[in-house]
């Protein structure tokens, strides 16, 4: 039996499941599980899993929170991370690990736990996806840095896509606060900023890499897509609305949306003949709701995984789990990225055949709709859909996540 901790970002709805979801697969195992976190935003979903959790100081508050999705969407260079604060966070890291002392540390965008595992020589694995890996990065052809299509975004897209493969070799940037603070405990980072932010393991958890191999990096494995499969029962309005004469729509904007976003996707959709199921809910107002047509079922959360067979289309952000959880659900889905990563899952489900990307451009000019009838009416699209569903029913992601770690730890025991 192995301790292992898992540390997310819990202010990140995908990343956070992803770790719920191996810990489940290790839990039943039979190892010894624990998160922390520093946001409550998605602290929840670790503790309704029967997870223990210790938040840890400082806390990420919202704001903060909203500034790294900022950064991650490119939207803003400004992020939180003073020396203070990560000196704060490694210093709470390293009591923990001292206090509980696990085999391993499971991570996925929290760097701070990069300085604060490697000082206290714990094994590291990030759980992440194929995008922006350190194998994406160094053999990259195309980065979609604008959306859309056309010649223009395309030879942009390509010219970027060159840029990066070629910096990811050698950029040695990193803020100031890790380089200073890494130097505080004595750790030395690796020279390139693609070799610092990797693990001992990295595990890919992500399709494309198994639909169609692509190029990794040395501490890569791929073990497949994991995505939320959330305990609990569809409501009873989901199955009301699945049994009705209109289609079934569902739309699902993750955790790094917004209310104009979210206000506006539910409009276009509903504007069509067809019923919605909706995760928006924790964008909207009560006045935003009690304005929704009555065809229109909207709720914070629900399990979204058990949607497969009763719903005909998806409109989603693009995010690693939500396009997973499309991808099983046997219907195609019009995917929006909010930011590069988000494109590159779109248009790799698009060059795979089940779905159609959009952009927020074309969501003002009122694409949405037509985009969805099309979902629901195009042969080819439905049943390239039906063939992913196929491939994917029977993988794991999760189980083969915890098989790795159990040999990682079970490696260096033997050590």
């Amino acid at each position: 039996m192995a301790r292992v901790l898992f540390a997310p970002e819990t202010f990140n709805l995908g990343e956070t499941t992803r770790g719920i979801e191996v810990a489940r697969a290790m839990r039943a195992d039979g190892h010894d599980i624990r998160f922390s976190g520093y946001s409550e935003r998605f602290s929840g979903e670790v503790t309704r899993a029967g997870f223990e959790l210790d938040l840890l100081e400082p806390a990420l508050d919202d704001t903060d929170a909203d500034r790294l999705i900022a950064v991650d969407q490119g939207r803003s260079v400004r992020h939180p991370f003073t020396v203070e604060m990560l000196r704060r966070r490694v210093a709470s890291e390293l009591d923990l690990i001292a206090d509980w002392a696990p085999d391993v540390v499971v991570i996925g965008s929290t760097f701070s736990t990069i300085i604060s595992a490697r000082a206290a020589g714990v094994p590291l694995v990030y759980v992440k996806p194929y995008a922006m890996s350190r194998g994406h990065l160094t053999a990259m052809t195309h980065f979609p840095v604008l959306a859309g299509a056309g010649t223009l975004v395309e030879v942009t897209n390509a010219v970027a896509g060159r840029a990066i493969r070629g910096a990811a070799a050698r950029m040695s940037w990193l803020p100031k606060a890790f380089r200073v603070v890494a130097r505080e405990h004595g750790v030395r980072l690796p020279e390139t900023t693609v070799e610092a932010l990797d693990g001992d393991l990295n595990l890919i958890a992500s399709l494309p890499p198994l639909l169609d191999p692509l190029p990794l990096g040395p501490k890569d494995e791929v073990v497949g897509p994991i995505h939320a499969r959330s305990e609990g029962e569809l409501p009873a309005a989901v199955h009301a609305r699945a049994a009705g004469d209109r289609p079934l729509v569902y739309v699902g904007m993750g955790s790094s949306a917004n209310r104009a976003l979210a206000r506006r996707v539910l409009a276009e959709v509903s504007s069509l003949d067809v019923a919605v199921v909706s995760t928006v809910g924790r964008y909207l107002t009560a006045e935003d709701r009690a304005e929704l047509p009555d065809h229109v079922h909207v709720v914070d959360h629900l399990p979204a995984h058990q949607l497969a067979g009763l719903i005909d289309a998806s409109v989603v952000h693009g995010g690693e789990g939500t396009v997973q959880t499309a991808c099983a659900s046997g219907a195609p889905f019009a995917g929006i990225g909010l930011q590069a990563e988000q494109r590159w899952n779109v248009r790799e489900a698009e060059r795979s055949g089940h779905a159609v990307g959009f952009t927020a451009r074309g969501l003002r000019r009122g694409a949405l709709p037509g985009i969805v009838t099309r979902l629901l009416e195009d042969p080819l699209l439905r049943e390239r859909a039906r063939e992913v569903a196929e491939r994917v029913a029977n993988l794991d992601g999760a189980a083969v996540a915890a098989e790795r770690i159990e040999a990682l730890v079970a490696d260096r025991r033997g050590g």
